[in-house]
């Protein structure tokens, strides 16, 4: 896992380095939310689905470090690498972590048997985020939205879209990781060792 945890660390940097800092950031972070998933989906893979609410919070915690330390490492390599944003730059790089922690897990849950389908869906989540953003921007600013920007990967024409955008996917990213945890808490092993050696007595 040390390995892989490596690749995802260090795959998303050459992005930043390469391509113009004016407008690298999107495309760096977009990339930096699918190498995540694809580290928790190979979490998933190499360890199986935990079994317990102890067993849970403990790949949540190396989850959570493991992404914590890309994102930190990805933000430090863009700020020296000169990246230009309007909006926060290590801001925007936790929220585009944020579903591989909070959408991953659950999603893996439900797609146990297709763990690389789960990242596609989980795509298609976050995709439907920003639907939603661009179809209140539609709303709020007129059918001459796009060609004014309200729909552009910039902060300073886009605010509502992005604001939109970024809400809905923190909130689904928590709401599905407590899900989660919750299916997950229905089937500790303590409870149901417990219950069979009740049956067993009677």
């Amino acid at each position: 896992m040390l390995g892989m945890w490596a690749v995802a660390a260090f795959l998303p940097l050459p992005i930043l380095a390469v391509t113009d800092p004016a407008t690298s950031a999107e495309l760096s972070c977009l990339y930096l939310g699918v190498i995540n998933a694809w580290l928790v989906t190979e979490f998933y893979r190499a360890w199986g689905q935990p079994a317990s609410a102890r067993a849970w919070w403990a790949r949540m915690w190396a989850i959570i470090t493991a992404v914590s330390v890309n994102v930190a490492l990805f933000v430090g390599f863009g700020l020296a690498a000169g990246v230009q944003t309007h909006f926060p730059f290590p801001l925007m790089a936790g929220l585009a972590a944020l579903p591989a922690v909070g959408i991953m897990p659950w999603m893996l849950r439900r797609v146990a048997q297709h763990a690389y389908a789960a990242i596609i869906f989980s795509g298609f989540l976050v995709f439907a985020c920003k639907l939603i953003g661009c179809v209140v921007a539609r709303i709020v600013y007129g059918p001459d939205f796009m060609a004014q920007g309200y729909v552009a990967a910039d902060w300073r024409t886009a605010k509502l879209m992005i604001t939109v955008l970024w809400t809905l996917s923190t909130g689904l990213s928590l709401g599905l990781l407590l899900a989660d945890y919750r299916s997950c808490a229905r089937i500790d092993p303590d409870e149901a060792t417990s219950g069979r050696a009740t049956r067993t007595i009677a």
